[in-house]
């Protein structure tokens, strides 16, 4: 486990920096449910026992739809610590937010481990699900950092 729960290098924008250093600071996870409404200012779109999912606060550019999927009730980083019952819920979830967004096409990637192996920002196991905007006429690729 790092040391601070944040990697900063892993930034991608002045204000997520400026976020980050105060969530090193405060020596909690942004990601544990107890202090997630704390930094995370967009609302919880869906909870269920295991995940709670909502919007990201600092979508990648390029993307029409960029959403957390953040485990819970405790502070985990590794996948091997999700129950089945977990990893079905997370699936059903997933299913949920494509039919409800009527998601044609995307990606979806989970971040596990130490930050600074897997290009995350915060080291709680979550996955992302991303989504391009490939209607717009400007539209690039849609650029990931991993591992």
């Amino acid at each position: 486990m790092t040391e601070n729960f944040v990697n900063l290098e892993s930034a991608r924008t002045e204000e997520q920096k400026l976020l980050m250093k105060k969530i090193m600071e405060d020596g909690v996870c942004p990601f544990c449910k107890e202090h997630f409404k704390d930094y995370h200012p967009k609302t919880i779109l869906r909870e269920t026992e295991h995940w709670f999912f909502t919007e990201n606060i600092s979508p990648y550019v390029g993307t029409k739809y960029h959403f957390l999927f953040v485990s819970k009730p405790t502070h985990i980083s590794q996948p091997s610590d999700l129950s089945s019952e977990a990893i079905v819920d997370l699936f059903a979830l997933l299913n949920k937010a494509i039919d409800e967004n009527k998601i044609l096409g995307g990606s979806f990637l989970m971040r596990f481990g130490d930050p600074k192996h897997n290009g995350s920002s915060v080291e709680h196991l979550h996955a992302h699900l991303i989504v391009g905007d490939v209607n717009d006429p400007d539209h690039e690729p849609v650029r990931v950092k991993l591992g």
